[in-house]
């Protein structure tokens, strides 16, 4: 199968071209109205792909069959036309394939092409299963599965490990890389020096068992194992930094800073758990998909294409192990974060409770005031009625002025105890 490119599956950039005919409409300074409307009609603007132009390339990070690495810029046309040259090698081996004439059968993908199924192995007789019976049609890499590993969509991307022809495509911020069965391209974001050696360091490691197993095997595993100690240096530096701040939540006064560092810290484990959780879904999604995981053995497949015919003909057993073990240290790490998000989730309730506390701790105050302010009005109302110029004869009696300031005083007071009491007896502690 062939891969046509269009434009919109390029990097572009907007060029401006002119027909040929267009010198001969500038030249000729006689042409009427209707040639200058052909001229402008002429102008054209299309999107083509310019490797040449340096924004077109990415600086990526390639690691061979023996581990070593090196830099070089590469455009995704180039990446596209390697991955091409990947899955070319050896198709002539297809038409060698040795057919025993049997039934034919539906392939498990949908639109797949269905072919005799060749004599198979006793590991296949144990499956015999009529869904296994026709060649798996795996796509190619297509260059919107290249675009997909820019940095320019990696926000917005979900976590994905996307299986192609002889290449596997690791979408998971911050590594983004092509897997072949030959070689290893990741793409370098910016500032990731940290990031390149300890995938120098993980590659370093897995080759020293290249004898044993396929490299596209001990690719995946060195990304895997790099993508997990980034979880897990990632949770390491910030566990500490929300374990202290949550304490000084819970245990210090609580302002309008305090508040914001809170949700601060609550978004940042938010998307620190998203991103964790979308890793483990996509090594899950392998798992489960037992095609998925023959089609990793991309070395296997490239020296006997003839198991594309059948391919529970092999075992799968050595990457399922590879891909439960590192899942198993995502799924930790989730769990970390998931148990530190409930954390922040209390100490926000935590810190609700007190300002609800000190909300209701400035209505008692509020009320108690009330009152005061009710039983003074009893007695300003008092001390306005003898205050009124009206001859009541009560004025010329010292004894009457005594009683009256004595006698409104205690009824302020006998009020505010009583609304006190009052409250207390309906649940409100003033």
């Amino acid at each position: 199968m062939i891969t046509h490119m269009t434009p919109t599956d390029l990097p572009y950039q907007k060029i401006d071209t002119l027909s040929s005919k267009e010198p001969e409409l500038a030249r000729n300074s006689s042409a009427s109205s209707q040639n200058v409307k052909e001229k402008s009609n002429l102008r054209q603007f299309y999107c083509q792909f310019d490797p040449k132009h340096r924004s077109g390339r990415s600086l990526v990070l390639k690691f061979d069959i023996f581990g070593n690495s090196y830099f070089e810029e590469m455009s995704r046309i180039d990446v596209l036309r390697m991955t091409e040259e990947a899955a070319k090698e050896r198709e002539q081996d297809n038409e060698c394939i040795h057919v025993v004439p049997m039934a034919t059968s539906v392939s498990p993908r949908a639109g797949s092409k269905t072919f005799p199924r060749p004599q198979r192995s006793s590991n296949a007789d144990r499956m015999d299963n009529a869904l296994h019976g026709g060649i798996c049609d795996v796509q190619r890499v297509h260059a919107r599965d290249i675009r997909k590993l820019n940095n320019v969509y990696a926000v917005s991307n979900e976590p994905s490990i996307v299986l192609r022809k002889q290449a596997i495509l690791v979408n998971a911020d911050p590594i983004r890389a092509l897997v072949m069965r030959d070689a290893c391209l990741v793409f370098v974001p910016d500032g990731a020096d940290s990031l390149l050696s300890l995938l120098k360091e993980k590659f370093h490691e897995s080759n020293q068992d290249m004898t044993t197993q396929a490299f596209e095997l001990r690719a995946l595993e060195a990304l895997l194992a790099t993508l997990c100690r980034i979880f897990e240096s990632d949770y390491e530096k910030m566990a500490p930094v929300v374990i202290s701040a949550l304490d000084r939540l819970a245990n210090g006064k609580i302002g309008t800073n305090e508040l914001d560092t809170l949700r601060t810290y609550k978004n940042t484990i938010n998307e620190f758990e998203s991103q964790v959780d979308g890793v483990r879904r996509a090594l899950m999604e392998i798992l489960d998909n037992e095609e998925d995981l023959r089609l990793l053995y991309l070395t296997k497949l490239h020296k006997n294409p003839s198991l594309l015919t059948d391919l529970w003909s092999f075992d799968s057993e050595e990457v399922e192990a590879m891909i439960e073990n590192y899942l198993q240290d995502i799924y930790t790490t989730r769990t970390k974060a998931n148990l530190m998000q409930h954390r922040i989730q209390n100490t926000e309730s935590l810190v609700m409770m007190k300002l609800d506390y000190s909300r209701n701790y400035l209505l008692g105050v509020e009320l108690l005031f009330s009152l005061v302010a009710l039983g003074v009005s009893i007695g300003t109302y008092v001390t306005g009625i003898f205050g009124m110029n009206l001859a009541s004869g009560i004025p010329e009696q010292p004894v009457y002025f005594y009683g009256t300031v004595v006698i409104t005083g205690i009824a302020i007071i006998v009020i505010v105890v009583a609304g006190v009491f009052f409250f207390r007896r309906q649940g409100v502690y003033l």
